[in-house]
């Protein structure tokens, strides 16, 4: 009788639980349980994205989902880029599963993904330091190499050659030993990498006796360009900084075959990288035309059009009638049309009849500077050591 009651009372006191933490060594409650996982990272080549990644590497389709998702809202994954780093952890035994995902992208943005009891998505921006940068030297040779044996952005070399094209021929009227002189911006990273693309506030050219000035006073304004000190033209390049890749002339379609003669120029650059106008005007067509994909034309006066073809989208108000200002965003590039690749193709018309945009000057002058132009163009020359007495 006595051991019946003694296992009745052992029975109840575990149905009741331990009293105290101690009284079950085995699960000790401040030792927390260790889980192990499995790291990996890819990097981004091209044609991928975060969906092909991971599909590659076993995780499943709803896992996938869920990470996509979460990231919606802190980051656009259509802005990945080829050398972008993707780095995400799997619990051991089970590879299928994420446990948390990492983007470490080309700008120094970095998102984290945690998989705990609700999936969270955070976004931290990297800090950010813009620096003033001025070279002055001597031209032997190409415009773009100069700016490479400066250490300058050769990128740039392509805008500058666009914006002075209605004065000056960089292919013929360079002979050796011209003087430029560049401002720009550029904005670094805490490693001390590039992010996002320099920005042109001053460049002059000495040709032949005459002084060549370009002046942005800021990335969203159109560009000034100086004569001798007076104005002369106010235009804007289609995309600033992005790389030329056809020139005006005949060449092998890169879709159809053949020679064929190519009525623009084209800038490679991403999908979704803004287009602006060249110059003031209006809008005459915004459609998709047969073969160039999504287009909008700006008619600037005198018989003179410009045409921007293969764009993705169109800005809000851009339809036939609107008034367009030099600089004003118009849509963004694309892939629309006969394109082997994202580009914008930019064309000039002169009475109906395509002119080269790199070697004519086609849009009107601009009559006047304003006290802000002025003061650009004066601060311009004075980084760079320039003075109008050299002249006098």
């Amino acid at each position: 009788m006595t051991n019946t009651k003694n296992t009745i009372a052992l029975l109840l006191a575990l149905l009741a639980g331990p009293l105290h933490a101690e009284a079950i060594p085995a699960t000790d409650t401040d030792t927390p349980s260790v889980v192990t996982t499995t790291t990996s990272e890819a990097v981004i080549a091209v044609g991928d994205s975060l969906d092909r990644v991971l599909a590659r590497s076993g995780i499943l389709p709803a896992n996938r989902l869920e990470a996509a998702l979460a990231l919606e809202g802190v980051y656009d994954l259509r802005d990945l880029r080829p050398g972008d780093l993707l780095r995400w952890t799997t619990q051991a035994g089970d590879s299928s599963r994420l446990s948390s995902l990492q983007l470490l992208v080309s700008n120094g943005v970095e998102v984290s993904l945690s998989f705990t009891d609700a999936v969270e998505a955070v976004r931290l921006e990297p800090e950010v330091t813009t620096q003033d940068r001025q070279e002055a030297f001597v031209l032997d040779g190409s415009l773009y190499d100069a700016l490479v044996a400066a250490d300058a952005p050769a990128r740039l070399a392509v805008d500058l050659t666009a914006l002075m094209a209605g004065q000056v021929d960089f292919r013929r009227d360079l002979r050796g030993g011209e003087e430029f002189a560049l401002v720009w911006q550029e904005d670094r990273l805490p490693d001390g990498s590039l992010a996002g693309e320099p920005r042109m506030s001053y460049a002059r050219l000495s040709l032949n006796g005459h002084q060549f000035e370009l002046v942005a006073t800021d990335p969203t304004s159109p560009v000034l360009l100086f004569e001798d000190g007076e104005l002369v033209q106010r235009s804007s390049p289609p995309i600033m900084g992005a790389r030329l890749s056809s020139v005006f002339g005949n060449r092998n379609h890169p879709v159809l075959g053949g020679r064929r003669m190519h009525t623009g120029i084209d800038y490679a650059a991403a999908t979704g990288t803004p287009v602006s106008a060249t110059g003031a005007g209006r809008v005459v067509r915004a459609e998709t035309m047969r073969g160039y994909g999504l287009t909008v034309d700006i008619d600037h006066g005198g018989g003179v059009t410009t045409r921007y073809a293969h764009l993705s989208a169109f800005n809000e108000g851009i339809v036939p009638g609107a008034r367009i200002r030099a600089g004003d965003r118009i849509g963004a590039v694309g892939a629309t049309g006969l394109v082997s690749g994202p580009n914008l193709h930019y064309e000039v018309l002169v009475d109906g009849r395509p002119v080269d945009p790199l070697e004519e000057e086609v849009l009107q002058a601009q009559e006047f500077a304003s006290a802000a132009d002025i003061e650009a163009l004066t601060k311009g020359r004075a980084a760079t050591g320039y003075s109008t007495e050299q002249d006098s």
